[in-house]
């Protein structure tokens, strides 16, 4: 029995001086170190810290024009597809030329009595009345006869992209059911440029203005940022939200924005250049962190600045180069013997 309670004790005297979790180390006397912590270093460098407001929703193309006629016509020819990327007047659709040889026949008509009822006029054989009743209708033939010519041929109203076609050959395009709904023949947008509309906190408006930089993040590219601008912010609230309306403008030169795609706008409400940079993992709070020095951790108090999610700039406290700890800070004090992982 009295054996059993040696070997009992024994075994516990074992387990506590292993100490708290971690490894073991030798200071600079070659004596082994109970308990060091594990810990994780990133030098202090210079770099940018970008603080930002971020707003998602969906993303336009910079332009979405419907392209329609301004009169109901048959639509007697598409020439092009969806997708299909188009130049500033290149020709879209033809629609029947049936209107225009009416409106034509009577522009003619009209143009024919104008001509004689002018010289009735010159020879005082009918009333300036009579006469500007003819001449009334004779500018509004005209205005219809032009406007019939301008519905024959649809074109593209800048560079762009087909992003749609609403008819098929053969139907009836209804001017009048038009109005108000916006259908179209087609559909043309331009992706040279992107905008996303955000609805904004009044918090975070007066930290907006015209011109200010910004980029935009899609999951489908999540390395890429695409920069821009703020276009206009809104002055005025929305009496339902309370929010301010903010538009973003953003380059896609590249084409691999779409119209449609879900992101997130980033706009730089503050920015600090060539500055001090450390991780946020690296702060125990809004002034304290702990640099690796050989196998000791040292307590460190900075004055920071400008601030991310991700990243912190340092005004004073450090330098550029010394091994600031960024994972394994907890439970630290200073002069704790540490482990830095390689």
């Amino acid at each position: 029995m009295k054996r059993t309670i040696l070997l009992f004790l024994g075994i516990m005297l074992l387990l506590a001086g292993c100490g708290k979790p971690g490894e073991d180390t030798q200071n600079n006397s070659g004596k082994v170190v109970v308990g060091s912590l594990r810990t994780r270093v990133i030098p202090a460098h210079i770099g940018n810290v970008l603080q930002t407001v971020n707003y998602s929703g969906t993303i336009k193309g910079y332009r979405e024009v419907p392209v329609a006629p301004g009169m109901s016509s048959w639509v007697t020819k598409i020439l092009v597809k969806e997708g299909d990327k188009v130049h500033k007047g290149q020709l879209l659709a033809k629609l029947s030329p049936e209107q225009l040889k009416q409106a034509e026949a009577q522009f003619h008509a009209a143009e024919d009595n104008y001509n004689r009822m002018k010289t009735l006029l010159e020879q005082n054989s009918i009333s300036q009345q009579q006469f500007d009743q003819i001449e009334a209708g004779y500018k509004a033939a005209k205005a219809m006869f032009e406007l019939a010519a301008k519905n024959t041929e649809l074109r593209a109203p800048f560079n762009g992209i087909v992003a749609s076609i609403n008819s098929e050959e053969g139907e009836f395009f209804n001017a009048m059911m038009a109005v108000g709904s916006s259908p179209s023949v087609l559909t043309v947008i331009d992706q040279s440029k992107v905008k996303m509309e955000s609805e904004v906190s009044e918090r975070d408006i007066v930290k907006i203005k015209k011109g200010q930089r910004g980029f935009l993040t899609v999951e489908a590219y999540p390395d890429t940022a695409f920069w821009g601008k703020v276009e206009s912010a809104e002055h005025l609230a929305d009496p339902m939200s309370g929010t301010y309306k903010v538009t973003s403008v953003f380059e896609n030169s590249s084409g691999k924005l779409r119209s449609g795609m879900f992101a997130t706008t980033h706009i730089i409400v503050a920015e600090a250049d060539s500055a001090i940079v450390i991780r946020q993992s690296a702060l125990v709070n809004d002034s304290l962190i702990f640099i690796a020095d050989g196998n000791k951790a040292r307590a460190r108090k900075v004055k920071l600045g400008i601030q991310n999610d991700s990243l912190a700039q340092v005004i004073s406290g450090i330098k550029v180069g010394e091994p600031v700890i960024v994972e394994g800070t907890l439970g630290l004090f200073d002069g704790a013997p540490i482990i830095v992982k390689k």
